[in-house]
């Protein structure tokens, strides 16, 4: 039954099926799960003056089960925000859109401004034009991740917008030279920067990447906008700009421990349905993956995680039309960098880790991230510097299995740096060239250090900044990255949707992929084996209608010592050309016929593409 309230809105109960905050056209839907009282105040307060207008008083009469719902009409929303209060306590909506008192990033609220933290209702007048969605399946991904701030915040970036959403639609150019095809970003929502402790140089501590406690998971970060009101809008234009740009979006979402699965699933609905988002990476830790893996709304969502268990996921016989699960770990990344580093009983661990690509779920492969190493330090420093993060060096990974060449951090001499840039590009090719989905974290392109810090969480600053005239400085590092990139995009058999069976199953005389040592057709595995040689047989995929793609070897000398390695014989009509040697301060990727085509010479710590013609 219909009520007036002291302000002359009209009171109806809600519909408890919608949580937070919906708008009808008949009214505004109010939704809040409470639990432990039979009242609830929803308090209104105006959105300019900070004042209260009206607490309206939610009783049984509004509730159903847990849920306290009211349907409020004669409701002017553009000039109201809201918070809900329940023992003279009061709180955010978990479920609110939008928040209004933290459009400045990093600004440390007092308490009388942190009451001042309210929702918003949420409004959009904006209108999608890219495509959507895009369904970019994995074996064609190149993913790009980035912090949303770090990214363009650099005085070096040059643009308009640095640190912000518009920022990244400033860089579209720059992504789409390099040829990736994915961003997965570091949490958008609004999630709280201030840990609330002490830094290194006295002021508060920053919590620079976004895996907070205290987040309000349905609503864009406002500081990350070039105008803090309009949130909702400038984050759907960045999307929509990228998708125009044919580039995917994935987003990370830290749900802490401790949250309602259908909570989590409302969440992940909410931003697939309304801000148009290709995927999420989400923690296998906190997050159902039963439950979000069968949701048949998410069923066509990128949904990244550390594993999944596909078998209860998907019925016995079922391959699903479209990969959507990917399997998101560190195994790839410490399996690569054991190898590239030198180390002993590393070669079965990478021929599996370059070959697998499963059925049922994607992987994602990765040598660097946001926690650890970049790719520049992973090469330039055995150990963490992480002294400026004011915790004595005690936080971060104290295992990252890099290595400094020679020299601990920056150094002068040519011997060091030319080793290092080597390394880099071993780096890249065997990332690159391998069959699953490649990550490459923003700025490992073009050289980005962070001075030997693998933990820099708290720093919202030059170290963490992405630094643009490197970029300038390391141009053929960005040249090699682009022509890559390119190579795997042109090469399906670099690329393939299925997992390669080793096996020669066309009669074509040749497996689709086989490993080979020293000597061709057999694998060195020993424990102390540093080498490996991978043939992909371009016969089984063709490249347009008439052709089939080339036939390539890979060969990867992590060894200290020059090895020569016995090349497998290619069909007639066909010679082997070298593609690519890491061994060369060129970074320019052109065939060059090999004179001995029965045995190829590969330097110590280098790596090779060499492919038919």
């Amino acid at each position: 039954m219909a009520k007036k309230s002291k302000s002359g809105f009209i009171l109806e109960k809600g519909n408890p099926l919608l949580p937070g905050v919906t708008v009808l056209n008949n009214g505004i839907n109010f939704a809040v799960s409470v639990y432990g009282s039979d009242t609830c105040c929803l308090n209104l307060y105006d959105k300019d003056t900070g004042s209260l207008r009206e607490s309206v008083v939610l009783t049984n009469q509004n509730r159903t089960g847990n849920v306290f719902s009211v349907l409020i009409k004669n409701l002017d929303i553009n000039g109201i925000t809201y918070t809900y209060q329940v023992r003279n306590k009061e709180f955010i909506d978990p479920y609110v859109k939008q928040i209004y008192g933290r459009e400045l990033y990093g600004k440390v609220l007092s308490a009388e401004e942190t009451k001042l933290l309210r929702g918003g209702i949420y409004q959009t007048g904006f209108s999608w034009q890219g495509e959507w969605p895009l369904h970019i399946p994995y074996s064609k991904l190149i993913i790009y991740k980035l912090h949303v701030r770090g990214f363009t915040r650099h005085p070096s970036s040059g643009v308009t917008n640095g640190g912000t959403f518009l920022g990244v639609v400033e860089k579209i150019p720059h992504l789409k030279e390099l040829g990736v095809n994915c961003l997965q970003l570091m949490p958008i929502y609004e999630y709280n920067e201030i840990i609330g402790q002490n830094g290194f140089n006295g002021n508060h501590k920053m919590n620079y990447w976004g895996y907070s406690n205290e987040n309000y998971y349905f609503a864009p970060k406002a500081s990350y906008c070039a105008e803090p009101s309009h949130q909702a809008d400038e984050l759907k234009y960045m999307i929509d700009t990228l998708h125009k740009n044919g580039i995917e979006v994935i987003m990370e979402m830290n749900f802490v421990k401790g949250l309602n699965p259908g909570f989590i699933q409302d969440c992940l609905r909410f931003w697939y349905l309304e801000y148009h988002l290709d995927g999420f990476k989400v923690s296998s830790e906190t997050v159902p993956g039963i439950l979000i893996g069968t949701d048949p709304i998410l069923g066509k969502v990128k949904l990244l995680a550390e594993g999944w268990d596909v078998d209860r996921i998907y019925p016995k016989d079922m391959v699903p039309d479209f990969k959507n699960l990917a399997e998101y770990n560190s195994g790839f990344s410490v399996d690569t960098k054991r190898f590239l580093r030198g180390d002993e009983e590393q070669t079965p661990a990478v021929a599996n880790r370059m070959k697998k690509n499963p059925d049922k779920c994607g992987v994602i492969n990765y040598i660097t991230n946001h926690d650890g190493f970049t790719l520049m330090d992973l090469y330039s420093y055995d150990v963490k510097h992480n002294e400026k993060n004011g915790e004595n060096n005690q936080d971060g990974a104290d295992y990252n299995y890099s290595w400094n060449c020679g020299t601990e951090g920056k150094t002068q001499s040519k011997k060091v740096r030319y080793l290092r840039k080597k390394q880099i590009r071993n780096a890249l090719l065997l990332l690159f060239l391998s069959q699953g989905t490649p990550l490459l974290l923003a700025g490992d392109e073009f050289g980005n250090s962070q001075e030997g810090n693998n933990n820099a969480y708290c720093q919202d600053n030059e170290i963490s900044w992405l630094d643009w005239d490197l970029l300038e400085q390391n141009k053929s590092l960005f040249q090699f990255v682009k022509q890559l990139i390119k190579l795997r995009t042109e090469h399906p058999i670099l690329h393939m949707e299925e997992q390669l069976r080793n096996m020669d199953y066309i009669a074509c005389g040749l497996p689709d992929i086989s490993f080979h040592g020293i000597k061709a057709w057999y694998p060195d595995y020993s424990h102390y084996s540093r080498v490996v040689g991978v043939m992909l047989a371009g016969n089984y995929v063709k490249i347009n209608r008439n052709e089939n793609d080339r036939i390539f070897y890979l060969g990867f000398n992590m060894h200290w010592e020059n090895h020569g390695f016995d090349l497998p014989k290619l069909p007639a009509g066909k010679q082997w050309y070298v593609l690519y040697n890491s061994n060369t301060e060129n970074n320019i990727m052109e065939e060059q016929l090999l004179i001995n085509q029965r045995i190829y010479e590969i330097p110590a710590r280098t790596a090779v593409v060499l492919i038919s013609k």
